[in-house]
């Protein structure tokens, strides 16, 4: 990777063209209620990073398909954070009242239609990858599997799984995850709430492990496979992108809890919910120092699976590599 290469100067121009197209759709829908379309469209343009779409962009030209042709994916993969997004502030789940710097969705149009937006916003991104099964540089074979990867990593066995844990997981440090009190199912069994295998033991270190990988890792783990797949990347360079993508994603997360600490709210967007909520977070179970230095391990093991590689050259990856750099340095 070159000296000179600025991974959030690309991330940001690259930003404004994804931005476009997110806003076109959405103000495309047909036959809408205007108060649901503007609801989908306040959470969908509120800014933020966009990484998760640039990822896709990222690695599909790393593949040989261009930005253009890889749009619809990286879209409909950021409307499925959105609508996440939207879910994750309501008051059931963190109880936000910021995000991105502005109100939360529910704050603005109220918690009945903050629901059905994030609903419209997922299966709406559905539609839109569905779009590439058009284009005959895609198919709709690589569509197909495209459209699994994106159902897979979002879902029960993703995104969702760890959202589930998350939420069962507030008061676990203490000892006690308030979210199981009053439940009559499964009550002397945390296992049951926060690991796929109830015979596991539900330690602090294997709940937290399992939130990092699903409800984090696993969107950005999509934005590289999601780019990879429709670029026809060979079975061992999608399983070393795969494993590039899982890695930076557990870091991301890490970072992600450590500036829910270190960093400042306003420059964050947000007010920082974890400590209200008693989440369990790298930084809650191991400190800072050790957080970081996780970070730096799962890093290390993310640039080694992009150095294993074999199609795309090293210059088409420096977005990737420039990742690396980005999640161990953020501030926001």
């Amino acid at each position: 990777m070159k000296k000179d290469f600025n991974f959030e100067e690309l991330l940001k121009k690259k930003a404004a063209g994804i931005e476009k197209r997110l806003h076109a759709y959405i103000k495309a829908l047909p036959d809408t209620p205007a108060v649901l379309r503007d609801s989908m469209a306040y959470s969908v343009d509120a800014g933020g990073k966009r990484l998760r779409p640039f990822l896709v962009n990222a690695t599909a030209e790393a593949f040989g398909l261009s930005e253009k042709d890889s749009m619809p994916a990286a879209c409909a993969l950021e409307m499925v954070h959105t609508y996440s997004l939207i879910h994750d502030d309501l008051p059931a789940m963190d109880n936000d009242d910021l995000r991105r710097g502005k109100p939360t969705n529910h704050k603005v149009f109220g918690e009945p239609l903050a629901i059905l937006a994030g609903d419209a916003l997922l299966t709406f991104a559905f539609e839109t990858i569905a779009l590439c099964a058009e284009n005959k540089k895609i198919g709709a074979q690589k569509t197909a599997a495209a459209s699994r990867e994106l159902a897979r990593t979002a879902g029960a066995s993703g995104m969702v799984g760890g959202q589930a844990a998350d939420i069962f997981a507030e008061g676990f440090l203490s000892g006690e995850s308030r979210r199981m009190k009053g439940l009559a199912v499964g009550e002397k069994n945390p296992s049951y709430f926060m690991l796929p295998n109830t015979k596991a033991k539900a330690t602090k270190a294997a709940v937290l492990e399992y939130i990092h990988i699903h409800k984090t890792g696993a969107l950005l783990q999509a934005g590289v496979t999601l780019g990879a797949i429709l670029g026809g990347a060979k079975p061992k360079d999608l399983k070393n992108i795969r494993e590039y993508g899982f890695a930076a994603g557990v870091a991301f997360q890490i970072t992600d809890d450590m500036l829910d600490v270190t960093a400042d709210k306003k420059k964050l967007g947000k007010r920082g919910s974890d400590k209200d909520n008693d989440k369990l977070t790298f930084v809650t179970l191991y400190g800072l120092e050790e957080s970081r230095t996780q970070a730096q391990r799962w890093i290390k093991r993310a640039v080694a699976a992009l150095d294993r590689l074999e199609k795309p050259s090293a210059k088409s990856l420096e977005p990737l590599y420039g990742l690396a750099g980005f999640v161990l340095e953020r501030s926001y």
